[in-house]
């Protein structure tokens, strides 16, 4: 078995942080264990993901390779992508970015039970459902509409920001962004083509959240029905509301509670979404935010071996809902 460790400098608010892992990798494969590792660090965004098809390239075919994604989720998403066509490959999160989503699936203190390299080098791995959408694969989630806005804002600001004021400076830079965002009425009240699994849902929609997992940003679960290993995507469609009226709601919509809103918050589970809009499309996916004219998003049920630490299992975040214990589609009690 081979590890392949991809580390994103800029999560960590300190060099000695930094230094620290590097030492714990030293400690855990080069004294008495001798397996082989490798360290490549990141230099900017999507550069990982070459940097691990060349390494699973090189690998004998029938040897297992454990990637280990050290840093936020937009350095997993780069190793997702960069690993997902090779059968012998296994990926995981050593977190510490600013939001740890794919993480917090397994429960708001899982993180520094993912921190624990020796443990986590020999915990059994599990098929997880992956999002396939066009060149582009992710692991929790995709924005369409506002959302995908207010991260095309804020990604540039935030990588340009200083590590001492990073971690200041993050919540207010996400939240002038995404008031920018809503003050955008054409995006506010875009029109999409949708289809879901054959069936038509076209209309004007403020945002389309499009979920794998339970949650997102850090501290929010604005879907808490979407499980990481249950081969349906969660989609969360905002319908168009005054500024103020959808301003009023979001409270209760990043903590789960959405369904209070029925004539504003339409919920579906699906395998496959279309979209399409005369309008660019501003697409936020796992962190990563680009435009589009049109996607194709589809549930692939197994599509990636995920190794974490043992006895570890998915937190069930419906308690934060307001209809408890449900999950199903339709806006009806299941």
């Amino acid at each position: 078995m081979r590890h392949f460790f991809v580390i994103n400098p800029h999560s960590f608010r300190t060099l000695d942080t930094l230094k620290q892992i590097l030492m714990d990798l030293e400690n855990c494969f080069s004294i008495g264990r001798r397996m082989e590792y490798k360290i490549y660090i990141s230099r900017r965004p999507r550069d990982a993901v070459a940097a691990v098809h060349r390494y699973m390239t090189s690998a004998p075919s029938d040897e297992t390779v454990r990637v280990y994604a050290v840093g936020g989720d937009g350095i997993l998403f780069d190793c997702l992508n960069g690993m997902v066509d090779f059968p012998n490959a296994e990926l995981t999160n050593v977190p510490y970015g600013n939001a740890n989503d794919v993480i917090r699936a397994f429960g708001e203190d899982a993180v520094p039970a993912f921190r624990n390299i020796k443990n986590l080098s020999v915990a059994p791995s599990r098929p997880l459902d992956i999002i396939h959408c066009g060149a582009n694969y992710a692991m929790n989630e995709a924005n369409i509409g506002i959302i995908g806005l207010t991260m095309i804002y804020a990604n540039p600001i935030l990588r340009n920001a200083t590590k001492q004021w990073y971690s200041r400076i993050t919540p207010h830079i996400y939240t002038t962004s995404a008031m920018r965002a809503m003050l955008n009425e054409e995006v506010r009240n875009q029109k999409y083509t949708v289809t879901i699994d054959g069936e038509d849902f076209s209309g004007a929609y403020s945002n389309i959240h499009i979920s794998n997992g339970p949650c997102t940003g850090g501290t929010m679960t604005p879907n808490p029905y979407a499980v990481l290993d249950d081969g349906f995507l969660d989609v969360i469609f905002h319908q168009p509301r005054r500024l103020f009226e959808s301003i009023k709601v979001v409270n209760d919509y990043v903590n789960g509670r959405f369904e209070k809103y029925e004539k504003i918050y339409c919920y579906r589970r699906c395998r496959t979404i279309q979209v399409y809009s005369a309008l660019p499309l501003y697409v936020q996916m796992d962190g990563e935010a680009f435009l589009a004219k049109e996607m194709k998003l589809e549930i692939i049920p197994g599509g990636i071996k995920f190794f974490a630490p043992e006895n570890m299992e998915f937190a069930d975040y419906s308690h934060r809902a307001y209809r408890k214990g449900r999950r199903g589609g339709n806006n009806e009690e299941k």
